[in-house]
C-alpha cells in the first residue's frame, strides 16, 4: 500500500514524454551518442502489437525510452513514434517527418534491411 501512494505522486509518462523527447533530440545531434541498440521486433513479440517495428532502443529499465518506426511494404518509414516507458506505465508522442530523427531512421532502417 505504501508503495502504490509512493507512485501515485511521481509523474506519469505522459506528463514527461514530450520533454524526454526534447531532451533525446538534443543526444541524437551529438555525432558521439551511442545508443544501446537498434533491432527489428516482429509482430506479436509483445501482447496487442500486431505490427512489427524498427526498435532504436536509448535507454533500458526503468524509464527507457526508443523510437519505434513503421514502415510500408518498400521499407519506407510511414510512421516514427518516440515512446517514454517506466515500469508498466508508458507514452509516445508521433515524430514529425521534417524531424532529423526520421531522417536517421530511415537510413538506420535502409542500412539494415
Amino acid at each position: 500500500m505504501h508503495i502504490a501512494s509512493e507512485r501515485s505522486t511521481n509523474p506519469r509518462c505522459v506528463d514527461l514524454v514530450e520533454d524526454r523527447w526534447k531532451d533525446r533530440q538534443q543526444d541524437l545531434r551529438d555525432p558521439e551518442y551511442e545508443a544501446l541498440s537498434f533491432d527489428y521486433v516482429e509482430p506479436h513479440t509483445f501482447g496487442d502489437q500486431p505490427e512489427g517495428y524498427w526498435r532504436w532502443q536509448f535507454s533500458w529499465g526503468g524509464p527507457s525510452d526508443e523510437l519505434r518506426g513503421y514502415v510500408n511494404e518498400h521499407g519506407e518509414l510511414h510512421r516514427l513514434e518516440y515512446w517514454y516507458l517506466d515500469w508498466g506505465d508508458g507514452a509516445h508522442v508521433l515524430v514529425a517527418q521534417d524531424a532529423a530523427a526520421w531522417t536517421q531512421m530511415q537510413e538506420m532502417i535502409g542500412v539494415t534491411s
